[in-house]
């Protein structure tokens, strides 16, 4: 992979923001429907919060030590889990 997540215009098709940051593989993505911002999980193993308005980094998490290879939100909850080789972690 190129360590770098993309975003599109669905409409026109053509990309928004090139998000980069990751030193690795972007492994997993998670959106919220409410919020301007997306959650990127990587092989370098971390994760980083995005502002999709100005495509910046506001946050990077740093507690796995193995690839982030997924990320997933609970329906009702402002919380969300982390999967790597190592552990589970909420958030």
């Amino acid at each position: 992979g190129d360590a770098v997540a993309r975003v599109w215009d669905m409409r026109s098709k053509n990309q928004v923001h090139c998000l980069t940051g990751h030193d690795n593989t972007v492994g997993a993505i998670l959106t919220k429907s409410t919020d301007p911002q997306i959650t990127t999980g990587s092989y370098d193993s971390t994760i980083k919060l995005w502002d999709l308005v100005a495509g910046k980094c506001m946050t990077t998490l740093t507690h796995h030590k193995k690839a982030v290879r997924a990320l997933v939100q609970p329906t009702f909850e402002n919380t969300f889990l982390s999967g790597a080789a190592d552990n589970l972690k909420k958030w």
